[in-house]
């Protein structure tokens, strides 16, 4: 780790952050007051795992698998019925975090047949983190199937697309969908003077943003142009509570708080 970038301090301020959000449903909800979502308890997790990454936490750490209200809330989520690709990998994904068995092959046939039909890039980009991270499976999906194509053939808009584009061709393709120093030049084109980076070049810097470009930076394996300062950008968005907003002004939830961790880790 960079001796420069000291993560302890930062991530053991957002552990009370996460904490009060706590439900005794068993779930994380985005503000003390509102109820336990599927959304929020995968970015709390996240964090938590973080925290234990970084040992910013006591002996005493959060232990998903052995969190019994945890493991309830989560198995009654799973037999609700119609969600979206990106939110059954956050379900899955928290699943496993909590050591929840899995039916390995009706997963990875459910998540296939939804794949094949899609025609979005989220849930195609979803799917195959299902079978990648949640499974450990290659994509069942072939690489020059109809839909994959139509839709890497699609131009992104902003950061979080192209960092999908990459992923997807990575993973099911074995390339990239531009040449490396097309794709370097244009992420590291989309930080600001303020050290953050925006939705694509020229625009407001967020911590999602910076999330999706330093990611996809240390994936082509360079850094951004200005490290330190993206590092000072993403930690004034710290706030007294210990969560972190989307920009410095602004208020401070668990998703914008796990992708300014999530960043600053990539940093350090």
């Amino acid at each position: 780790m960079n001796p420069d970038y000291n993560l302890r301090p930062i991530i053991t301020a957002a552990i009370p952050f996460v904490a009060v959000r706590k439900k005794e449903t068993g779930g994380f909800g985005a503000t003390p007051r509102l109820p336990a979502t599927i959304q929020d308890t995968y970015h709390a997790l996240h964090i938590l795992q973080l925290a234990r990454q970084c040992h910013a936490v006591d002996d005493g750490e959060y232990n998903p698998s052995a969190d019994e209200k945890l493991r309830s809330y989560l198995t009654a989520c799973r037999r609700i019925l119609g969600v979206g690709v990106r939110t059954a990998f956050q379900l899955l994904w928290c699943c496993r975090a909590a050591g929840l068995a899995l039916d390995r092959e009706t997963v990875a046939a459910t998540v296939t047949g939804k794949m094949q039909a899609a025609a979005s890039l989220a849930d195609l980009y979803f799917g195959v983190r299902i079978l990648d991270e949640v499974l450990g499976e290659k994509s069942r999906l072939p690489a020059e199937a109809a839909n994959f194509t139509a839709v890497l053939n699609q131009k992104w808009r902003a950061v979080d697309e192209a960092w999908m584009h990459i992923y997807l061709s990575q993973q099911i393709r074995a390339t990239l969908p531009r040449p490396a120093a097309e794709l370097v030049a244009w992420f590291r084109a989309s930080q600001n003077g303020d050290g953050g980076f925006g939705f694509f070049p020229g625009t407001t810097s967020y911590v999602e943003n910076c999330h999706a470009c330093l990611r996809a930076l240390a994936f082509l394996g360079v850094k951004p142009l200005d490290s330190d300062l993206a590092f000072r950008f993403l930690c004034g968005c710290q706030t007294t509570s210990g969560g972190f907003g989307r920009s410095s002004r602004s208020a401070s939830f668990l998703d914008s708080t796990w992708h300014a961790l999530a960043a600053l880790a990539i940093l350090g």
